[in-house]
C-alpha cells in the first residue's frame, strides 16, 4: 500500500512539474521576437492599420530601407489663461498621445528598420540641438519629422506639424452662424496620423516632384482654392501637392500644346466640348506617352453637359447626358423588388471598383465603398479606332437607369419596371499606343518611347470634391499616382484612428507578475492537491 501511495504521489508530482514546464516554454516562445504577434481585440479593430500600411512597412524591412521617425514635443508648462487655451492643451496632449502609440504599431511591424526618437530639451540638450539643426527644426511647436534612407542613397526627411498636418481641427470662428450654439473652443474632429505618416513615408521613396496641370478652360464655374465649399476642389489639389504633386494651372493659348513637363492633365467637371484644337492637342500628347484625367459630372444646366465632342471621337468614348440613378436596397425586405426608388437618394451611386485594374484593385479587395453622385453614363464610340486599349474600372449595380425629364423637366427619380433596368459604366481607362518616331515608316528603325502608351482615365460623377474627398478622395489620389507612374504611392487608406490604449500601472505590472511566475504554477499544484485528497477520500 505504501508503494502504492507513494507512485501516486510521484506521478502527481511528475505532472505538476510537466504542467509547469508547459508553461515556462510557452511563455519563452510568447516572448520570441520572430514569434511575437499583436491580436486588436477591441471592438471594430479600431487599434489596427490599413492594409495598404502594413504592406508599405513589411516591403521596407525586405528592402533594407531604414525608417526614422523624430519627435519634437516641447514640454507644455504652466496653466491655460482661458477654457480656449485648456482646450488647445488637451488637444495637443491627446494627438502626442495618439501618434505614439500609432508609431509604436508602425515599429511592431517595421521590425528593426524602424527608429523613433523623441527629443527633450530638458534632459539631452546637445542631442536635441543637433536633431532640430539636422531637421531644420526651429521650435515651432509639436512637429514629427519623417526619414527615410534607402540603402545606397542619402536619407531624405519630412517635417510634419501634429496640429495642422496630422489632425484636423475645428477653430472658434469658422463657422458663420453666431450665438449659443455657434464653436466656442477648438474641437479635434479626426486624427489624420496613419494616412498623412504613410503617405509622408511613400513620398520619401519617390524622387522628384511630377507636375499636374489643371486644364482651366473648360472647367469655367470650377473653384480649387475653397476648403470650406461643398462643391469646390480645394481639398483635392492641397492632398496632390502633399503628396509631391507640383500643381499648376494650364490655359492652351495660341499654340495649343501641353507643356512638355506635364506628367499628367487633369480636367475636372468640363462643362463644354473641346474645341478641334484643344482635342487635337490633347490626343497627341497622349500619343507621346501622356496622361490624362477626366472627371465629368452631371449638370442640370443642359448645355453643361458635354459628351466629349472632338476629343471623344479621337479616344473612343461618349458621355451620356441623362444622370445615371440606382434603386437604393432595401434592407427591411418588406418591400417586393430589388430595392426603393422616389428618392433623391437615388443619384448617390455606389460603385462596383474593379478587381483587375491597378487604380482599384486595393479598393475592391479591402470592400471599400465607393460613392459618386451626379454620374452619367459612359460608352465607347461607334467606330472607335480598334488600336485603343480599354477597361473598365468601376460601374454601377444591375438595378440602374437613365433619369430621363419628368413632367416638371426634372430627371424623374422613379424607377422604370424591373426589366429596363441595368448596369452602366462610369468609369474607364483607356491606353493609347504610342506614336511611331519620324523615320520609322520609311523604314528606319523606330526608337523606343521612353514614356510608353498614352494613358486616360475617365471617371463620371462628382467625388473629390470638398464633400466627397473625405470618404473617396482615395480614388482620385490612386488616379493621379497611377498615371503620373507613382504606384509606390498608390492605396494609402485612412480610416477613423481613436487608439484605445490601456494603461498599466506600476502596482498592476507587479501583479501581473505574481500572476504568471506564483499564480498560474500555484493553481497547477492546487488542483493536483485536490485530485489527490479525492483519491484518498475514495
Amino acid at each position: 500500500m505504501n508503494g502504492r501511495r507513494l507512485a501516486v504521489r510521484a506521478n502527481l508530482l511528475l505532472g505538476a512539474l510537466l504542467m509547469l514546464v508547459v508553461w515556462v516554454l510557452l511563455v519563452w516562445v510568447a516572448a520570441r521576437p520572430a514569434l511575437r504577434r499583436l491580436i486588436d481585440l477591441t471592438p471594430q479593430q479600431v487599434n489596427t492599420v490599413d492594409p495598404a500600411t502594413e504592406d508599405l512597412l513589411r516591403e521596407l524591412r525586405a528592402q533594407k530601407v531604414e525608417v526614422e521617425f523624430h519627435l519634437f514635443f516641447p514640454a507644455m508648462a504652466g496653466q491655460a489663461a482661458d477654457e480656449e487655451m485648456a482646450q488647445v492643451l488637451r488637444i495637443r496632449d491627446r494627438l502626442r498621445s495618439l501618434t505614439k502609440y500609432l508609431l509604436r504599431r508602425y515599429q511592431w511591424l517595421g521590425g528593426e528598420v524602424v527608429t523613433i526618437r523623441e527629443y527633450d530639451l530638458q534632459s539631452d540638450l546637445a542631442a536635441t540641438r543637433e536633431a532640430a539643426q539636422a531637421f531644420g527644426y526651429t521650435g515651432e511647436g509639436d512637429v514629427v519629422v519623417v526619414a527615410a534612407r534607402q540603402p545606397g542613397r542619402e536619407r531624405r526627411f519630412r517635417s510634419l506639424s501634429l496640429l495642422s498636418d496630422l489632425a484636423e481641427i475645428d477653430l472658434p470662428g469658422l463657422r458663420g452662424n453666431a450665438g449659443p450654439a455657434s464653436l466656442k473652443v477648438p474641437t479635434l474632429k479626426r486624427y489624420l496620423g496613419e494616412v498623412v505618416l504613410s503617405s509622408a513615408l511613400k513620398g520619401l521613396l519617390v524622387q522628384g516632384a511630377p507636375v499636374a496641370y489643371l486644364l482651366r478652360g473648360y472647367s469655367r464655374f470650377l473653384d480649387t482654392d475653397s476648403v470650406v465649399i461643398g462643391s469646390a476642389y480645394g481639398k483635392f489639389v492641397r492632398g496632390l501637392q502633399s503628396l509631391g504633386f507640383d500643381v499648376r494651372d494650364l490655359s492652351f493659348g495660341r499654340e495649343h500644346v501641353v507643356p512638355r513637363d506635364a506628367a499628367l492633365v487633369v480636367v475636372l467637371e468640363p462643362d463644354a466640348e473641346f474645341s478641334d484644337l484643344d482635342a487635337v492637342a490633347l490626343f497627341d500628347y497622349c500619343k507621346r506617352g501622356g496622361r490624362l484625367f477626366l472627371n465629368y459630372v452631371w449638370s442640370p444646366i443642359e448645355s453643361r453637359n458635354p459628351d466629349g465632342g472632338k476629343l471623344g471621337e479621337l479616344l473612343g468614348y461618349t458621355v451620356g447626358r441623362a444622370p445615371v440613378f440606382h434603386l437604393i436596397p432595401d434592407a427591411s425586405g418588406r418591400v417586393g423588388g430589388p430595392g426603393l426608388s422616389g428618392h433623391p437618394a437615388v443619384a448617390k451611386l455606389q460603385l462596383e471598383p474593379s478587381p483587375t485594374h491597378e487604380v482599384t484593385r486595393r479598393l475592391a479587395l479591402s470592400g471599400a465603398r465607393l460613392e459618386v453622385g451626379g454620374a452619367r453614363a459612359l460608352d465607347q464610340r461607334p467606330g472607335a479606332a480598334g488600336e485603343l486599349q480599354r477597361a473598365w474600372i468601376l460601374r454601377t449595380g444591375p438595378f440602374g437607369w437613365l433619369g430621363r425629364p419628368g413632367a416638371d423637366g426634372q430627371p424623374d427619380l422613379q424607377a422604370p419596371p424591373q426589366n429596363l433596368l441595368m448596369p452602366f459604366l462610369v468609369g474607364l481607362a483607356i491606353e493609347v499606343p504610342a506614336a511611331e518616331p519620324a523615320g520609322a515608316a520609311a523604314g528606319g528603325k523606330a526608337a523606343a518611347n521612353p514614356l510608353g502608351n498614352g494613358q486616360v482615365v475617365i471617371v463620371s460623377g462628382a467625388f473629390a470634391n470638398n464633400s466627397g474627398i473625405d470618404a473617396f478622395g482615395d480614388l482620385g489620389y490612386n488616379i493621379c499616382n497611377w498615371l503620373a507612374e507613382r504606384r509606390v504611392l498608390m492605396d494609402i487608406q485612412t480610416r477613423a484612428y481613436a487608439a484605445r490604449q490601456m494603461q498599466v500601472q506600476p502596482q498592476q505590472q507587479d501583479r501581473i507578475r505574481w500572476l504568471c511566475v506564483y499564480g498560474v504554477p500555484g493553481l497547477f499544484l492546487f488542483c493536483g492537491a485536490c485530485v489527490l485528497y479525492r483519491r484518498r477520500r475514495t
